[in-house]
This record gives C-alpha cells, sequence and structure tokens, in this order.
C-alpha cells in the first residue's frame, strides 16, 4: 500500500550511489497472525514478490544491491549479536533503519538494545509521517 511504497522509496533514496546496500524485512506470516485484519494481508511469498517488483521498478540500477528477506522477531537483523546465526549469511553491519512514525519507539528499543545487549552502535532512524488524514498509511 502507499505507507509501504513511501518507506521503500525513502530506503532507497538514502543508500549510497555505487556502493550502498539495502535490506528490506518482510514480517512472515505467523508474526502476523495477532495483527488486526490478519486475514487479509497476503501471503509472505505474494509481498515479497511485491516489493521487489516495486523495488526493481524504482531502482532498476540498484538490483544488484538490494535484498529481500522475511523478518522472524521483532528487530530483524540488525537486533541479533554479531556471532548469531538467525538470519544466515546477513551481516549485522547496519548503520540506518528506515521506518514510520507509527513504528518509531520500536526503532528507539531496538538502538537501546543495540547498545546496551549487544555493545553495538545506533542506527540513524529514517522516519517517514502519514500524511493522508483519513487513510490506513
Amino acid at each position: 500500500h502507499y505507507g509501504h511504497r513511501k518507506l521503500l522509496t525513502l530506503a532507497i533514496s538514502s543508500v549510497l550511489p555505487n556502493m550502498g546496500k539495502l535490506l528490506i524485512g518482510i514480517t512472515t506470516d505467523e508474526m502476523l497472525q495477532q495483527k488486526t485484519f490478519a486475514e487479509l494481508i497476503p501471503p509472505l511469498d505474494e509481498r515479497i514478490r511485491g516489493v521487489r517488483e516495486f523495488v526493481d521498478a524504482l531502482a532498476p540500477g540498484m538490483k544488484n544491491r538490494i535484498k529481500i528477506i522475511p523478518i522472524k522477531d521483532a528487530y530483524g537483523p540488525p537486533g541479533v549479536a554479531l556471532d548469531s546465526d538467525i538470519y544466515e549469511g546477513i551481516e549485522n553491519d547496519f548503520d540506518a533503519l528506515v521506518l514510520s512514525h507509527e513504528t518509531l519507539p520500536t526503532g528507539k528499543r531496538l538502538n537501546e538494545h543495540r547498545v546496551q545487549s549487544l555493545g553495538l552502535g545506533s542506527l540513524k532512524l529514517l522516519c517517514t509521517r502519514r500524511t493522508e488524514a483519513h487513510t490506513m498509511s
């Protein structure tokens, strides 16, 4: 939907030209079961396909620098220890997190977790705001 396209556009525009990488995490079906209207949310593979189509159309030159993965927990790869194999093949070398105004508190908790529990640096939090007063995004 529009809100997610807005997040993805901000994320892509924040990547360093020619060398920056982007990891896009998509929540697993299991994590969405408690969400309101969960039954209306498309399955994970369909959501991944939609995101891939959108980002490839928006930034065709970045295809090889964008990876899309399922997120299995509240913080995803930026919230795991450096020696963890929860997200195999993903290195916890992130420098920023793109999130919505609604999820900003989670981003702040993630940064606290990274510093206090993992001994890692804080991420730069890049936040979008809801601009449509009467819509879902």
